[in-house]
């Protein structure tokens, strides 16, 4: 994964020692010594991400495959804007589709700061005074000897994300999503200050075609800053309407001859065959990789490791086979879960509570946009807070049994969480908890699948465009969920993407959504008696896979038993972990069809914090 790292007010041996760990991963890098500062950068091919600009600020950024272009251009000319201080507080530019460092000699201050989304690690340390930072994390606690944080562990292994930024490591912490951190250097003082505008207030009252429009042509401005018409693109592509938007929009921009799609999963179902028809109806070429147990060769998930910092196995494999075939750049409907309604309450809300909130909206007057979410104002807190957090059933219990106050510290982070976006400015409860979900299961949980690609290519985020997440984020969910804009704007500029089902419903997608959501239950009734069928029929009649998660392959063991043989630390309870892999063999331990998926998911957080820990 590009990447930087520096520090400012640290003894020079300090950044030597952090550049030779990230070194031995990715070869030599950029690096700039100044006085009192340092700054180290990798990026893909010929591209930097080192820079001065006229004025003598001296960066480096990280991010997005169009934010090595701009910087060249913004330090050479001004534009596009970057970043610019206002009153002396810094503002990132919509053309700043990622994180920087800054350092400003003459006043002697250093600047951290990360894009409105969070999507791109930044991990930072105080010592003896100074500031040490870098993208990965692992080489960062090598460097000051981090002691490891239990309850940072606990939370990463059993949620992939970390609260308020907790690390695995005591002193480290994570910048979170649209954060600045300042350090003066006379005073020694270090500051954080929240620069993101996402999710503050709502949009001015409208006619809904006129907000369709405006949406549009936001979203087409967001595909020309992310993407670079002459490069070669590929959009991981799914059966569901993210990806679909995205195709719609980026076929506006790139030549099709540039643009191919790439999807994995299971090759000979239902989901993959609708994305299938979508891009021979479309005529782009489309790679599909199944899923195989050759994705989890251990020296394979290691390298992957070391680049990215999680282990996503058919996303590295993503990464490996587009950048085998030439892709510059691959980009995946990240964050449209947004514009879509599906973050805040159409997320936390499972079954028929989802249902009760959902229904009302389906039947609403959309001739105008309302201004305000107010009926049955949930109470965040309570929604979000962790419930008698119970020791993972892979998790030894003389570490558990060692860790004080594990609830209380959890929901501590999480009260401050919300008291950030407060002090942000965002008072509404529902865009709490889309800016909440967003940041945390959006970037943190989901966010690593396309960053694993980084360790082969770069990637490219149109959804988290500063402009049109901003908008997104300022739009009521009771005018988003379900799908309804993203329908709308198919509807409007790609209507033959409509003919297709999604992955979730049985009908077409321009079918009302009413209808949709429906069918919805339906297939989840008829996903729950097949499974059901199979276990009583002993697997004579097999169960039905809707969806591309098909991981059966792993059920004979084989993969997985390597990945716990290879485990190091003595916080997993690998017996426990044999165990349940060893009961895996037999159809009765499974009563639903995503618990391989499931099991695989929770098996690479345990490996991704175990090689994390070494």
């Amino acid at each position: 994964m590009p990447g930087i790292f520096g520090g400012y007010g640290c003894k020079p041996e300090l950044y030597e020692t952090l550049r030779s760990h990230i070194e031995e991963i990715w070869g030599e890098c950029e690096s700039l010594s100044l006085p009192n500062a340092f700054l180290g950068a990798h990026a893909f091919g010929e591209a930097s991400a080192l820079h001065a600009t006229a004025d003598g600020l001296h960066f480096a950024v990280d991010g997005e495959s169009s934010l090595y272009r701009n910087a060249r251009r913004f330090a050479q000319n001004g534009e596009p804007a970057l970043f610019r201080f206002q009153s002396n507080e810094l503002e990132l530019g919509v053309s700043c589709k990622g994180n920087v460092a800054i350092v400003d000699q003459d006043n002697q201050i250093f600047h951290l700061a990360t894009e409105l989304t969070g999507n791109f690690p930044l991990y930072f340390t105080e010592v003896e005074g100074g500031l040490l930072f870098s993208s990965f994390l692992r080489p960062l606690a090598k460097v000051v000897e981090a002691v490891t944080d239990p309850i940072g562990i606990i939370e990463f292994m059993r949620y992939c994300r970390n609260y308020e930024g907790r690390t695995c490591y005591k002193e480290i912490r994570r910048l979170m999503a649209g954060q600045n951190l300042v350090l003066e250097s006379n005073s020694k003082r270090l500051r954080v200050n929240e620069i993101s505008k996402a999710h503050l207030d709502y949009v001015d009252e409208v006619e809904f075609g006129e907000l369709i429009k405006r949406v549009w042509q936001t979203f087409q401005s967001a595909i020309q800053r992310c993407l670079e018409s002459e490069s070669r693109h590929a959009l991981m592509c799914s059966g569901g309407w993210d990806s679909r938007l995205l195709l719609a929009g980026m076929r506006e921009h790139i030549d099709s001859a540039r643009l191919q799609g790439y999807s994995h999963g299971d090759i000979n179902g239902r989901e993959l065959s609708i994305v299938k028809h979508i891009y021979e109806a479309s005529n782009i070429n489309l790679h599909l990789e199944p899923l195989e147990s050759s994705m989890y060769d251990l020296q394979t998930l290691q390298k992957g490791f070391d680049r990215v910092e999680n282990v996503v196995p058919q996303w590295h494999r993503a990464g490996v086979r587009l950048s085998e075939a030439g892709v510059d750049c691959v980009t995946a409907g990240l964050f449209g879960e947004v514009i879509a309604g599906r973050h805040g309450m159409g997320y936390l809300l499972g079954g028929w509570n989802r249902n009760r909130f959902i229904a009302p909206r389906l039947f609403g007057n959309r001739s105008k946009l309302v201004s305000k979410d107010k009926t049955d104002s949930p109470n965040v807190y309570e929604m979000l807070r962790a419930r008698d957090f119970k020791k993972p059933w892979y998790v030894r219990s003389d570490y558990w049994n060692a860790i004080p106050n594990i609830n209380e510290e959890i929901n501590a982070d999480i009260e401050k969480s919300i008291h950030r976006y407060k002090r942000r400015g965002i008072n509404n409860a529902y865009q709490l908890l889309e800016a909440w979900t967003a940041e945390y299961l959006g970037a943190h949980d989901r966010g690593p699948q396309l960053l694993s690609c980084r360790a082969y290519l770069n990637i490219a985020i149109p959804h988290a465009d500063q402009e049109f997440f901003c908008l997104a984020s300022q739009i009521p969910i009771s005018l988003k969920i379900p799908d309804i804009i993203t329908r709308a704007l198919l509807q409007d500029h790609a209507p033959e993407l409509l003919h297709f089902p999604t992955a979730a419903i049985l009908v077409p997608a321009n079918f009302p959504i009413a209808v949709q959501e429906i069918t919805r239950l339906i297939r989840q009734m008829i996903t729950t008696v097949s499974w059901k069928t199979a276990v009583a029929t002993r697997s004579l009649l097999r169960p039905k896979f809707f969806g591309w998660d098909n991981f059966e392959f792993l059920r004979d063991g084989k993969a997985l038993n390597a990945v716990v043989n290879d485990l190091k630390s003595d916080i997993v309870d690998k017996n426990a972990i044999l165990e349940r892999i060893n009961k895996l063999s037999s159809i009765k331990w499974k009563q639903s069809g995503d618990y391989m998926q499931s099991f695989n998911y929770v098996m690479m957080q345990i490996y991704s914090t175990d090689l994390m820990l070494r």
